[in-house]
């Protein structure tokens, strides 16, 4: 009501002077006392009416309802610094996205103080890398840190950085720090399957990988993971046999088949073995896999055994017994003879090579097949590159000029391409 009544009077002044102005040529003549007087222009005056009624209207406010006019006065300040803030916020996101590291920088200082958001302060540590080298980030991720113990927003962007830059220490202490606060966070499991793949601790490493496929299986972040995990479990075994022993493979999105794992828990029992000395022991252990499984990394393997052993002659009667089984292989035959050569036994090596018949192959560069003997195995160019080899090393030592040269053509590239074969 009361505001109504001070509109009705103002509209009243205004007209009243709207009314002289125009008696007097849009001017206002004020006669104050005798005959002094004063002539304003008509806006002059309604500007004036106006500046004046709006400071009557407050002092009526701060007479009547002084708390009021307080809170009102504090709301409309508070208004406009929350509204700059917003404004200087605005403007630092933008330079942000922008890359502009020198308006990043001005509006950055104009927000910093002790009420900036931790997300603010990360967000331009997070522009400092177009700036700063990896040890300053690191320093500067290590002073937020302290002021702001076990706080995700500082731990997160700091292990993604410490990834990034291959701190894998630091890595390590993020996660476990990351996954005290969360347990089965997926970035910690993450920056821990980074740091074991690191240090090659591949049965680690698995665990980690399962943990992320249980709980995030045909996600983004696991859209390749499955892949590497296989090739994960494959290197876990050979670290340790039984890593496996009690392990479901229910959470992979297809069935498994654990018989390939033989050759490989194989390969594992073997090398712990070795590390303790029993190298007989390992050679033994493989050359019973070899045969159940023919598998052709586990000749690799012997071989490696054999060579470590110091060329213990009862692991090279175990690799002959491959060679004089019934279930003769190709690839045996060949390691066994090349084993031979360079133990300086010539006429041994050459003949087991003359007992070696290799199958005719029916197209110059692929894969050979062999015939059920072999257990489905796949003679390779580089197994065939082999036997002529041995060949040739074994007629050059033993002066066979004409036997050597026959031999080495096979070896050639061209000799290959222009289908130029021996005899």
């Amino acid at each position: 009501m009361k505001r109504l009544l001070l509109v009705a009077i103002t509209m009243f002044l205004l007209g009243s002077m709207g009314y002289f102005a125009t008696q007097n040529s849009h001017n206002v003549s004020l006669n104050l006392f005798g005959n002094f007087s004063i002539q304003l222009s008509v806006w002059m005056v309604i500007a004036v009416s106006f500046v004046s009624g709006w400071v009557v209207t407050e002092l009526w406010q701060f007479i009547s309802h002084p708390q009021r006019f307080v809170q009102s006065f504090l709301g409309k300040f508070s208004r406009y610094r929350e509204n700059k803030k917003l404004q200087l916020t605005q403007n630092f996101e933008t330079a942000s996205l922008l890359r502009d590291q020198k308006q990043v920088r001005k509006n950055y200082n104009k927000l910093d103080n002790q009420k900036t958001p931790l997300s603010i302060r990360i967000l331009y540590l997070e522009q400092l890398r177009y700036v700063n080298s990896a040890d300053e980030l690191l320093i500067k991720y290590a002073e937020l840190r302290a002021k702001h113990q076990g706080n995700l927003q500082v731990l997160l962007p700091y292990l993604k950085l410490a990834c990034e830059v291959s701190e894998w220490d630091l890595t390590e202490r993020l996660s476990h720090e990351i996954l005290r606060i969360s347990q089965g966070h997926p970035d910690a499991l993450e920056g821990l399957r980074q740091f074991h793949i690191f240090r090659q601790d591949w049965v680690a490493c698995i665990e980690q990988e399962r943990d992320l496929l249980k709980k995030f299986s045909g996600s983004l972040i696991t859209k390749n993971l499955v892949q590497e995990h296989e090739e994960h479990l494959q290197k876990a075994l050979r670290q340790d046999p039984k890593c496996l022993k009690n392990w479901s493979f229910r959470y992979l999105p297809q069935k498994r088949d654990r018989r390939n794992d033989k050759p490989l828990e194989a390969i594992g029992e073997a090398r712990q073995l070795q590390k303790s000395g029993m190298f007989m022991e390992a050679g033994r252990v493989l050359k019973e896999a070899y045969e159940n499984t023919a598998s052709l990394e586990l000749l690799e393997s012997l071989e490696n055994v054999f060579k470590a052993s110091g060329a213990e002659e009862q692991i090279l009667e175990m690799i002959g017994g491959l060679h004089n089984s019934r279930q003769r292989s190709i690839p045996a035959s060949l390691l066994f003879s090349k084993l031979l050569y360079q133990n300086d036994r010539l006429e041994d090596a050459a003949k087991v090579l003359s007992e070696v018949k290799l199958p005719v192959s029916t197209t110059k560069f692929q894969i050979t097949k062999l015939g059920t003997k072999e257990k489905g195995m796949q003679l390779t160019e580089e197994w065939s590159d082999l036997y002529h080899a041995l060949r040739y090393l074994i007629a050059v030592r033993q002066n066979r000029s004409v036997d050597a040269l026959q031999e080495a053509k096979p070896l050639l590239r061209e000799a290959k391409i222009i289908g130029i074969t021996s005899g």
